[in-house]
């Protein structure tokens, strides 16, 4: 694999980020949101016991939810299937390069604009924390963001599979849509229904929730940040009584991990055995 191609592929899958209107549009709002958090949070006396640096990242976490994984999954599902569709990646191939090379630079270069916006909503609401003088462990406000940045990678993981095995961008742009709804709106309310529907115990509902990568941020967030972990409900108690409070973060942190290698993997390897005409 040549760096220096994989290079040119992460400038021009990253230029074509900045220059795109919705994601300036979507880094514009995610920060301007991260301030009015950051003000709303900063206007209570006390959030969960939460102060300073912990009362803003436990604000941001319901506003992480809500944008990164959209953002992820959209970018993602097109960034392979457009270029297939209007046939700029046969092109591309058309030159000195392989698909292994176009493949990572494309997962980076789409990579890092999401990155880009995450440490900015962050970065101005921690610097606002800092101004107003507000206390807490900074530390935990960083955990919190680095969260983020492991979903915005899980997530853009899938929406790059997704694009792999679709030939037209308004498909990909659908499901990723979907999963979005799947994984953000109907996940707590999936999982209740599930319960209550097959009468499932505590440890099936805990590895139920393993399954989707957006419950796992949300549980290792908490986790990270609130010394009380019954703020989580019996599936926290018993998570934190079986695995330990750090075991357990460090298990959700693995699975975040694999939610990011293996949609990855299966994605890679399907790119890299494309035939020609499948292009």
């Amino acid at each position: 694999m040549d760096i220096k191609n994989v290079l040119l592929i992460v400038r021009k899958e990253a230029g074509e980020s900045i220059k795109n209107r919705w994601f300036l549009l979507y880094t514009i709002c995610f920060s301007l949101l991260a301030l009015l958090v950051l003000f709303l949070a900063s206007s209570r006396s006390e959030i969960a016991g939460y102060s300073g640096f912990g009362k803003t990242a436990a604000s941001l976490i319901n506003l992480v939810l809500l944008f990164v994984p959209l953002i992820a999954l959209v970018t993602g599902a097109i960034s392979i299937s457009s270029e297939r569709e209007n046939g700029t990646l046969s092109y591309l191939l058309s030159h000195p390069i392989t698909k292994s090379e176009i493949f990572v630079g494309k997962f980076i270069g789409t990579l890092i604009p999401i990155w880009f916006s995450i440490s900015l909503g962050f970065g101005l609401a921690g610097v606002g924390v800092a101004i107003g003088g507000g206390e807490g462990d900074v530390s935990k406000y960083i955990t919190t963001a680095f969260l983020s940045a492991l979903l915005a990678a899980s997530l853009l993981s899938i929406g790059l599979l997704v694009s792999v095995y679709s030939k037209r961008a308004s498909k990909s742009i659908g499901i990723a849509v979907f999963l979005w709804l799947l994984f953000i709106i109907l996940g707590d309310l999936g999982i209740m229904g599930t319960t209550v529907a097959m009468g499932l115990g505590i440890e099936q509902v805990f590895a139920l929730a393993l399954l989707n990568p957006a419950e796992v941020f949300k549980i290792a967030s908490v986790l990270a940040l609130s010394p009380r972990f019954e703020i989580l409900g019996p599936v926290g108690i018993y998570a934190v009584r079986t695995f330990g409070k750090e075991g357990v973060f460090y298990l959700l942190f693995g699975i975040m991990l694999l939610w990011t290698l293996i949609p990855l993997g299966y994605a890679y390897l399907a790119f890299t055995r494309f035939r020609k005409e499948e292009i």
